[in-house]
């Protein structure tokens, strides 16, 4: 076991950053993936864009 203190350049911190970011985005993902109802309302709202089913942003404002 390595025990001790070690320092990070700016450019490991900022990796180290991006790769915990990007995992939080995978267990997200991988939690959307897992549900039946958000999959559903995803590929609904698929099937909406490709008939043109939409409304402009402005509408919302």
């Amino acid at each position: 076991m390595v025990t001790g203190h070690f320092l990070l350049s700016d450019e490991d911190r900022a990796l180290l950053l991006r790769v915990s970011n990007l995992l939080e985005e995978l267990l997200e993902t991988l939690d959307v993936l897992e549900d039946k109802e958000a999959l559903k309302a995803i590929k609904e709202a698929e099937e909406d864009v490709k008939a043109g089913r939409v409304r402009d942003y402005d509408e919302f404002i």
